[in-house]
Formats: structure tokens, C-alpha cells, sequence
């Protein structure tokens, strides 16, 4: 949801001094034009919803001031001179009807345009002819009056088209996150309006770049009342944040090898088969000082809930554990499950979504597959809680600090970030500032 904003706006141009001559299509042949619009000023630009589904969008008492030289040839008879010209108070309507493609990205048309022009005052200088021209000056003036009154709808109307049109094209449908996934931020359904925001539902969901399979998941159903003091606000529902964890699982990449890291600062332990021989003796004897290798992944999908606390989880993880023989073939040795429980603290940085997982308790074990005999899982659970903390959980930290895109048309940020947890989404408050 999108708040409209009012603000007045000043251009200037550069100095036009070596600008070559245009031609103009409307000028006799061999006339020329040079001009530059010295100032630009729009007062009170305004933007009201209409219902349903389109804006409205205001400018009143708008001035510009052009200055330039001009060049006429006739036959025998050449002109030329220099001009000041200054229009006031320009008001222009203008209805923008907002939809969606099939894509997904949102359309706009322009359904309805007025203007007008208080007046138009120009001032020649430096021509031979100029007592000439000052005679027809209301004439003049009215007749560009009268031109510049019937281009200004259809300069309006070429520019959604030519303009607006390709930048809400910016505002990227299929947003690349890594070379793993995707998100997925086309529209569900044509954007609507109400008396003071823009809404709309964009779908949210990530997907495994190499393959897109339909999700086992479905969104919640959001709720909430946005928050006029902001410009944006943006229900995040846990299904966005499942479906990312299913991308990566279906990519086959939530898996992480150790094997031979050094297990404390001390020396005490090492990754190695001398170290098992406390509780798989067997294992100790048959491959003497060789080294043991853990592979930990996420058997099934974790799945993250949002409640008005904040955001949880129950991840359960599972490690197999190998021998690492001379020729690098591996021996598997025993399964552990792993749970615990766990949080997720978000935050946001400029135009994407970062976080950091903490761990709420231990790692409790289970043994679930042994190939050389029953054994107490009490032996493994510090070294295990000391190899997730130290190696695993930094690991996801790092990549949950990259973050995440939000969807944003190019040249906007988000500023001045709120977050409030709701049941099954978290709501994000926030400022758009252009860059």
C-alpha cells in the first residue's frame, strides 16, 4: 500500500549557449530554432485516488519560462533574433487507470486529460523586424497560447505511455536472489485504491532456479489496517519466508560438510576417528587416527511461524557421520537427529529484507541408524552444539545479512523501517525516499 505524496518541484536547465539549431517541422526551409527552458516551477502537484482503480493527478498554477534565438530565411528576405517567452498558470487533470498484464507486471493507461493556460507572454529582442513583430504581439501570443494548449494532453498522454508505462516495468516481476533462487513478485490481481492508499497483492514466493515445482504450501489470509503516518505498508506472511527454505531444500543445497577443523581453541578435540573411541571403540581400532567427516542437512522442510512474539521455528536437522579413508572413500558410520528451537530477528537495509537466526536451547540428539552398535548420544551433544554454533550457524547468519530484495521500481529505497508481528505475517512501515 502506497500513500500519495504533494510536493512542489523546481528544474532550471543548463546553459543552452552551444546547443546546435533545431529545425523545425512547422518553420519555413531555412529556419532555425535554439531554446532552452530556463525554469520549470510546479507549486502544488497532488494526487487523489479515484474509486476502484486509477489516480488522479492535479498540477495547478504551473509556470515555465523558455528563452532562446530564432532564424527565419524567406527568399531574399532573413530575420532572426532573440525571444523570452513565459507561460503561467498551468493546470492539467489527468486520470491514470491502473491494471496488471498477464505477467504480472501493473499497467496504466491515461483515460481522461484537461488542461489550461492563464497566459502566454513573449518578449523579442534583438531584430531588425522586432517593431514589425510587436505589431501582431496579442496575435502571436494567442496563437501560441492556442498551440501549446492542444500539445499538453498529448505530451501527457505519450509520456504514460513512453515514460510511466516502462518505469513500472522496473519494478521487477521474477527477482533474482542468488544463484539459487528466485522470488517471484507479479501481481495476483489489479492493483485497487481506497480513499488514501494503493493496494495491492503481489505473490511472494520463492522458487529453485533450476526447476519450479507447485508448492505443498498456501498462504494465509492478511488482515490489517495500514498506517497513515507511513508511505508504505507491507504484510510479509510466513508462506514467503517457508517457500524460501523450500527452494533451497529442493535445490539440494541446505547441506554443510565439516571434517577435520580443529573443535576448541585448546586442542581437546579433534575430528578424528581417536576421538569416537570413548563410545564406538570398534570404529577406533578398525581405522586407526583416521579422519571423520559430518555431513548435516535438513531432512524436511523447517517450517517458521509468526506469532504476535515474534518469529519461531523448530528446525530438525539430521548429521551422518563418516570415516574419511586413504583413498577419500567413505565408511558411513551412525545417523543423529537433531532439534532444538530457534528465532528470527528481521530487519531491513535500503530495498532488502536481512536477518539473523538465534538458537532458543541445545541441540538434543537421537541416535536413529548405528553400523557398529548402539552408543550413548550424551557423548556427541558438546561437540555437536560446539560444531553448530561455531561453524553452522555463523554460516546462515552470513547469508541471512545479504538479505533479501523487496519489490521496489529502480531509483526508490524504503527509509525509517517498522516492524510489527502479527499471527501467520509481519508487518512492514516504512518511507520511500528517491536516490
Amino acid at each position: 500500500m502506497v500513500s500519495p505524496v504533494a510536493a512542489g518541484h523546481h528544474w532550471h536547465s543548463p546553459d543552452s549557449r552551444h546547443r546546435p539549431w533545431l529545425r523545425g517541422h512547422d518553420l519555413p526551409e531555412g529556419s532555425g530554432l535554439r531554446m532552452a527552458v530556463d525554469g520549470f516551477h510546479i507549486p502544488n502537484p497532488k494526487i487523489e485516488m479515484l474509486p476502484s482503480d486509477g489516480l488522479r493527478v492535479f498540477i495547478k498554477d504551473a509556470s515555465i519560462k523558455i528563452n532562446g534565438k530564432w532564424m527565419s530565411r524567406k527568399n531574399f528576405l532573413k530575420a532572426g533574433g532573440n525571444f523570452e517567452l513565459s507561460i503561467q498558470g498551468v493546470s492539467i487533470s489527468t486520470d491514470l487507470i491502473l491494471g496488471s498484464d498477464s505477467s504480472g507486471h501493473i499497467t496504466t493507461i491515461c483515460s481522461n486529460c484537461d488542461s489550461h493556460i492563464d497566459s502566454v507572454h513573449i518578449k523579442i529582442s534583438g531584430s531588425m523586424l522586432g517593431w514589425l513583430i510587436r505589431l501582431f504581439h496579442r496575435k502571436i501570443e494567442t496563437s501560441l497560447k492556442n498551440i501549446i494548449y492542444k500539445k499538453i494532453c498529448k505530451i501527457v498522454r505519450d509520456s504514460v505511455s513512453s515514460k510511466l508505462q516502462p518505469y513500472l516495468k522496473t519494478l521487477s516481476v521474477i527477482t533474482r536472489v542468488d544463484d539459487v533462487t528466485s522470488v517471484d513478485y507479479s501481481l495476483l490481481a489489479p492493483l485497487t485504491t481506497t480513499n488514501q492508499f494503493l493496494e495491492g497483492q503481489l505473490k511472494g514466493e520463492f522458487f529453485w532456479r533450476g526447476h519450479r515445482d507447485p508448492l505443498p504450501i498456501h498462504p494465509p489470509v492478511m488482515r490489517f489496517v495500514p498506517n497513515g503516518a507511513y508511505m508504505v505498508c507491507m504484510g510479509i506472511s510466513d508462506y514467503f519466508f517457508n517457500t524460501e527454505v523450500l527452494a533451497y531444500q529442493q535445490s539440494g543445497t541446505l547441506k554443510m560438510t565439516l571434517g577435520g577443523q580443529l573443535l576448541s581453541n585448546n586442542g581437546r578435540f579433534q575430528l578424528n576417528t581417536d576421538f569416537l573411541r570413548t563410545f564406538l571403540p570398534k570404529v577406533a581400532k578398525m581405522f586407526p587416527s583416521m579422519g571423520v567427516q559430518l555431513l548435516i542437512s535438513a531432512p524436511v522442510p523447517v517450517h517458521l511461524s509468526i506469532q504476535p512474539s515474534g518469529l519461531s521455528f523448530n528446525p530438525k536437522l539430521e548429521t551422518q557421520a563418516f570415516v574419511v579413508l586413504p583413498n577419500a572413500s567413505l565408511v558411513p558410520l551412525f545417523v543423529l537427529g537433531m532439534k532444538t528451537n530457534a528465532s528470527l530477528e528481521v530487519d531491513a537495509e535500503e530495498n532488502r529484507l536481512v536477518g539473523e537466526m538465534k538458537l532458543g536451547s541445545r541441540w538434543l540428539l537421537e541416535l536413529k541408524e548405528s553400523k557398529f552398535g548402539p552408543f550413548k548420544v550424551e557423548y556427541l551433544e558438546d561437540v555437536i552444539n560446539y560444531l553448530v554454533s561455531t561453524l553452522v550457524l555463523p554460516k546462515i547468519n552470513e547469508r541471512l545479512r545479504r538479505g533479501f530484495p523487496l519489490p521496489l521500481p529502480a531509483g526508490i529505497r524504503f527509509s525509517h523501517f517498522t516492524f510489527y508481528p502479527y499471527q501467520n505475517f509481519l508487518l512492514l512501515e516504512a518511507d520511500l525516499h528517491l536516490i
